[in-house]
């Protein structure tokens, strides 16, 4: 297994650079299902954020880029069952994927909530209002 950078999968996600991109696609070429590019929670939020700062926001597109990770058998994510969890909750629009993944993954750990003051955290993920 390989880890990988956000900067090696936003290259290749976003096909912005006419140096970096086509090397970032020939390295993740030499990935395998037996030698797979490992993908952490930090390097996917990393990847989330940017993707959203540079199309301002759309979800559509921080989406359509977790579902190209998640689909491909080459990529293994850390945490997958909770990325899966809280992109089905983003797909339903009413929530960000960072917090539905905040909320997934202190659930997992034994949280029996997550405290916020973010009025719009999703219940579904474990969020309770610290305002009450």
């Amino acid at each position: 297994m390989i880890g990988l950078d956000a900067n090696v999968l936003l290259r290749v996600l976003l096909d912005d650079d006419p140096i970096q991109s086509p090397m970032a696609r020939e390295l993740l070429g030499r990935l395998t299902r037996v030698r797979t590019g490992y993908i952490n929670l930090i390097v996917l939020m990393e990847v989330v954020w940017t993707i959203r700062t540079r199309f301002r926001g759309k979800s559509a597109e921080i989406h359509t880029a977790l579902e190209t990770l998640l689909s491909s058998p080459i990529f293994v994510l850390q945490n997958r069952d909770q990325v899966v969890a809280a992109l089905s909750l983003a797909r339903e629009g009413r929530h960000g994927f960072a917090d539905a993944l905040i909320g997934y993954l202190n659930g997992r750990a034994g949280c029996e909530m997550t405290w916020t003051f973010d009025h719009g955290a999703p219940s579904e993920a474990g969020f309770q209002s610290a305002l009450r």
